[in-house]
């Protein structure tokens, strides 16, 4: 098909071309005339000869020119030709062009009285004739530009312009080879730049990634710039950095938002291993004991100890103890013990536990009888510290920043059991008892360096609860020199603070709830064994299962011990 649309009458009308338009020498492909409120949509071929343009008006008003097709003028070294031209006080509300716009001087024109409300290029504008791809002498509103990079093709190629600067000025970036970059001809006035962050109707947001991308302006001084020249973007921090002359660069730094927060969340996820290995190791303790006296009233014990976590990275960790007890009388007896970290398996985790500071406790106890019958209530408290270094995984744009805190675990316990002598050698006891637990991490802020130029800064992480404890113990003496135990029991947490992860440092990121889905009943079993080598000489070793208060977590612990009375 080969026809021309010409309209001039003051009217609203539509035109939209899937096919050819082809206008001779002087000829306007669709031409607006004193048109008011047209709009024009080409998906096919709009081409006009020397002296022609594709689309123009004199004097009209466009509502909108939407072009994914081509327009051009034939042949390419037509000059006195533009792809789109306005002039006679003609004005343009949309521009958008996502495909190929080329004129022979001018890929669009403006004259000083016309005018373009909003101007978006995501295709590519260009002048064939050593003009300049846009040639503006009225005035656009705003310009969001895509075309330019790496000058590999025509959308990479920067977009020559020569005239009044836009109002505002977005880059569009889709790539570090794809982006905006405009370059700049007798520039007149000043223009704001910004990042394009979405809002005209198919046109996606930009989508940045860190680094520089080179020459995004060219052709223009401070004194073309006015308002901010840095600012933050979907997280990111970026600033126009004057690299040579009027050569400006936009240098990126940071991450998304929607990366770091992926990256919190993994670090969240991590971290809840760590709380549960430590809470459990605190919980653990409360059981420590030593019962084998000598003449002296003294009991000395010493033992190691393994607990696991049911993590991917098969968390556990190693530790020595010793524990000590002195008896006041046939019916009380105190103590204190400490629990000294050896090693921590914790191979490519994101949390890394230090072995410094031990967990140290302290318990007192009573019993009515000391074959295990009638009633026993026993206190327990302990307090630990453990340096801990964090640092993120890496989720798409997010940074690996990595920071050191100290991760301080505290509580105290009291369980009152009563021993029924059940059958020969048999105690059967039921008990029932109050914990508190706290673990808290400090606040901490992550290292800058060239690969981390968005640092986080960390609030406190506190978690803490309140349970109730209740089951019922057995053991069995009937093997010489044996003693064979177990146990199994409930806990239920009565009133619980499971905290927030949060953090700044980019824009736009939410606390991440800690234990969102909490387990506030859960069960525990212990089963041992000990065996009294000699007179007050006992061996012993003790298995411990428990479900920790976040889903799908559980630990085990193996403790052995050497006891002996003094």
């Amino acid at each position: 098909m080969s026809s021309t649309f010409s309209l001039s009458n003051n009217q609203c009308v539509q035109v939209a071309s899937t096919g050819s338009i082809t206008v001779a020498a002087g000829g306007v492909g669709i031409y607006g005339g004193w048109v008011a409120g047209l709009g024009v949509s080409n998906a096919g071929t709009i081409t006009a000869g020397i002296y022609g343009y594709g689309v123009g008006s004199d004097g009209g008003t466009f509502s909108y020119i939407t072009n994914s097709g081509t327009i051009t003028i034939v042949p390419s070294s037509s000059s006195n030709s533009s792809g789109i031209r306005l002039q006679n006080n003609a004005s343009a509300y949309n521009v958008i062009n996502s495909g190929q716009i080329q004129g022979g001087d001018f890929g669009i024109s403006l004259t000083s009285v016309d005018s373009i409300t909003n101007l978006t290029n995501t295709g590519s504008i260009y002048a064939s004739d050593s003009g300049y791809n846009i040639f503006n002498q009225g005035a656009i509103t705003t310009f969001n530009n895509a075309q330019g990079g790496n000058a590999s093709s025509a959308t990479t190629t920067s977009l020559t312009y020569n005239g009044n600067l836009p109002t505002y000025y977005n880059i569009i970036v889709r790539s570090p080879t794809y982006h905006g970059q405009l370059a700049v001809t007798s520039p007149s006035g000043a223009t704001t730049f910004g990042i394009y962050s979405g809002g005209v109707d198919g046109v996606a947001a930009s989508t940045l990634t860190k680094g520089t991308y080179s020459s995004v302006l060219s052709g223009i001084t401070s004194a073309n710039l006015t308002g901010a020249t840095s600012g933050n973007y979907n997280g990111f921090t970026w600033r126009l950095n004057n690299s040579a002359g009027t050569i400006w660069d936009l240098i990126v730094t940071g991450a998304s938002t929607a990366d770091t927060q992926a990256s919190l969340q993994n670090t969240a996820s991590s971290l809840q291993n760590t709380y549960a290995l430590q809470n459990s190791v605190l919980a653990n303790s409360f059981s420590y004991d030593c019962t084998v006296f000598g003449a002296n009233n003294v009991c000395i014990s010493a033992a190691g100890r393994n607990t696991a976590v049911s993590a991917a990275n098969g968390l556990n960790n190693t530790s020595a103890l010793l524990i000590a007890g002195y008896r006041l009388n046939n019916n009380y007896r105190i103590g204190a013990y400490a629990d000294q970290n050896l090693s921590v398996n914790n191979a490519g985790s994101t949390v890394n536990l230090g072995n410094n500071t031990p967990l140290i406790g302290v318990f007192s106890a009573w019993n009515e009888r000391q074959d295990g019958t009638g009633t026993e209530v026993k206190v327990s408290a302990a307090y630990g510290q453990k340096n801990t270094t964090i640092t993120r995984s890496v989720v798409g744009t997010s940074e690996a920043g990595s920071g050191s805190s100290q991760l301080n675990s505290q509580g105290a316990q009291v369980v009152a059991k009563y021993g029924f002598g059940f059958v020969d050698q048999v105690v059967v006891s039921p008990y029932a008892g109050v914990r508190y637990t706290q673990n808290t991490m400090g606040g901490y802020t992550e290292g800058a360096s060239s690969a981390v130029t968005a640092p986080l800064t960390y609030s406190a992480l506190n978690t803490n609860a309140t349970t109730a404890l209740a089951g019922v113990g057995a053991s069995y003496r009937g093997i010489p020199q044996t003693t064979l135990f177990a146990s199994a029991g409930v806990e239920s947490d009565t009133n619980t603070s499971n905290g927030t992860y949060s953090a700044t440092g980019v824009t736009g990121l939410t606390p991440v709830n800690f234990n969102a889905n909490p387990v506030k009943t859960r069960p525990t079993a212990t089963l041992g064994a000990s065996y009294d080598v000699a007179k007050n000489q006992r061996l012993g070793i003790t298995g411990i299962y428990r479900q920790e208060p976040y889903q799908a977590v559980q630990t085990t612990t193996v403790m052995a011990t050497y006891t002996v009375g003094l």
